[in-house]
């Protein structure tokens, strides 16, 4: 386990030209084996419900997983029925 500090958040421009926001995070224990490194997006830039989101974790920078973009880690709520989730993935 780790604490985290809030660092602020980014927002992205995709090749698609959508855009998203991630949220960053650094944790404050230099001992912890906890990821380094943290980020959460849920894509929303502007304040409303959120179908899912993604977690991004690290031990090298917040510049690194800003690259990230081949690897979505995505989390839904557990309500969610099997078919709701893949046509999330499919049209989100």
């Amino acid at each position: 386990t780790a604490e985290y500090n809030y660092d602020g958040y980014e927002i992205l421009t995709y090749e698609s030209g959508k855009k998203g926001v991630r949220y960053l995070f650094s944790s404050v224990e230099n001992n912890s084996k906890a990821p380094k490194f943290i980020q959460f997006s849920d894509h929303i830039i502007e304040p409303q419900k959120s179908g899912h989101y993604h977690i991004y974790m690290g031990n090298e920078s917040h510049k690194e997983l800003l690259s990230e973009m081949t690897n979505w880690p995505t989390y839904f709520p557990e309500s969610m029925s099997k078919k709701d989730i893949i046509h999330d993935m499919l049209y989100h």
